[in-house]
């Protein structure tokens, strides 16, 4: 056996154990992650039946900052409003922006819409999580650790202290030599005086 295949598998299970709970951490809460595809195989359409006498409740520029906030389920990682403006072989972005676009034209307004796709697609199709509940700990948790690990250093500056013993100027505290006779300690203060000259 290779030391290439024991990397190649090491790989693989670290891979898979990076992939493993995001799955089924999905699947749990009774939600399929959606397609994994440029396709938008996984597309949930959004829909909502428009409001007796709505007019559209943002301006394009509004509108175009929701989708902003909102995640394109395809692999790219982007928001919708990016992807749909940049990667023109995308399945899931036309058709969520045409979903946003009905919604703003029935009256819903910001909160409204972001809830109704949290509702359909679950909360990874926002960009970010909100701010409430165990998500506090995704935005707190890493300048908390900074705080700590700065507060941490400053503490262990403070108090290094040179490991050599030196008491006041020219003497030595030799008693934390271990296991020394006082022969050797004497031996030992004459060659520090010796060196010291």
């Amino acid at each position: 056996m290779s030391d290439l295949s024991i990397v190649d598998r090491r790989g693989f299970l670290f891979a898979a154990a990076a992939v493993a709970p995001a799955l089924t951490a999905g699947r749990l809460l009774g939600q399929d992650i959606p397609g994994t595809s440029m396709e938008g195989d996984g597309y949930v359409p959004v829909s909502l039946p428009a409001r007796p006498g709505a007019e559209p409740s943002m301006s394009a520029n509004e509108r175009d900052a929701l989708e902003r906030k909102l995640s394109c389920p395809c692999p790219c990682t982007l928001d919708i409003f990016t992807c749909r403006t940049s990667m023109p072989s995308c399945g899931f972005s036309p058709r969520i922006h045409w979903d946003v676009v009905r919604l703003v034209e029935g009256g819903y307004s910001a909160p409204e819409i972001m809830a109704a796709f949290q509702d359909a697609y679950g909360e990874h199709i926002l960009m970010a999580p909100p701010k409430q509940g165990f998500n506090l700990v995704g935005w707190f948790a890493p300048f908390t650790l900074i705080g700590a690990g700065a507060i941490g250093i400053l503490v262990l500056l403070r108090n290094w202290r040179r490991p050599t013993g030196a008491g006041e100027e020219g003497e030595h505290d030799l008693r934390f030599v271990p296991d020394a006779t006082s022969d050797e300690l004497e031996r030992l203060e004459a060659a520090i005086r010796r060196d010291e000259q």
